[in-house]
């Protein structure tokens, strides 16, 4: 499979930049599978964070997220695996904590209007090409959490959730060689729901994966 890796998003924060660095790699690599890694969407308004009142409108956030994910759906209208990030699922994580069932939920893509990707359950593992796919909030974190949890689970992983983060790092032990894929992310770190981040000196990683019969390649994008 000749796979693009879409990093975290947050709609409505992506930068808008995103879309066509994705339309030109997806062109360039001739791709034939795409996933999108996880936090499709920020969910600000219903997140456990500590929030300025800019970001407590969840109805104006829903709206504004819906155009950013109508713009990835315009330019991926067939099948995308997206695995569900931590972000995507505050909408079950906050119903969870009220006592109401899962099966309360409408299903995630059709509240976000996409019914041609498919969503993966919160820290599922998807396997393509002996590579493991997942969001990246399970595991091992560290300077390159992807290498830490391939190390793990004796085979290559892919992952997003480190915003800092972007690259590949290989491994190998007697049997086989392996590597840890960041895929970086496509936010804009202007956004509001990123002051968090402002104390920090790294900054997010732009940038998505292209992984081709198993091999990766990180690709960042020009800033």
């Amino acid at each position: 499979m000749r796979v693009l890796v879409i990093g975290d998003t947050h709609a409505p924060c992506m930068d808008v930049r995103y879309i066509k660095f994705l339309s030109d790699l997806h062109d360039q690599w001739n791709i034939n599978r795409i996933v999108h890694i996880g936090d499709l969407v920020d969910n600000a308004a219903i997140s456990y964070h500590p929030k300025s009142p800019s970001l407590r409108d969840s109805e104006r956030e829903f709206s504004l997220a819906m155009d950013q994910v109508q713009m990835l759906y315009r330019l991926f209208p067939t099948k995308v695996d997206w695995l569900v990030g931590n972000h995507d699922a505050l909408t079950e994580r906050n119903m969870a904590d009220c006592g109401l069932p899962r099966s309360a939920l409408m299903d995630y893509t059709e509240l976000w209007e996409i019914p041609k990707w498919v969503a993966h359950p919160r820290f599922t593992d998807l396997e393509i090409d002996g590579v493991i796919y997942r969001h990246g909030d399970k595991g091992k974190g560290g300077a390159m959490p992807a290498y830490s949890n391939a190390q793990s689970e004796f085979c290559s992983v892919v992952q997003g959730h480190y915003h800092a983060v972007g690259g590949v790092m290989y491994g190998a032990n007697n049997k086989a060689r392996y590597f840890g894929g960041q895929t970086g992310c496509g936010i804009n770190i202007s956004a509001a729901a990123f002051d968090y981040g402002k104390k920090f000196s790294k900054r997010p990683v732009l940038g998505a994966m292209v992984v081709i019969d198993g091999n990766p390649f990180f690709e960042p994008m020009c800033i």
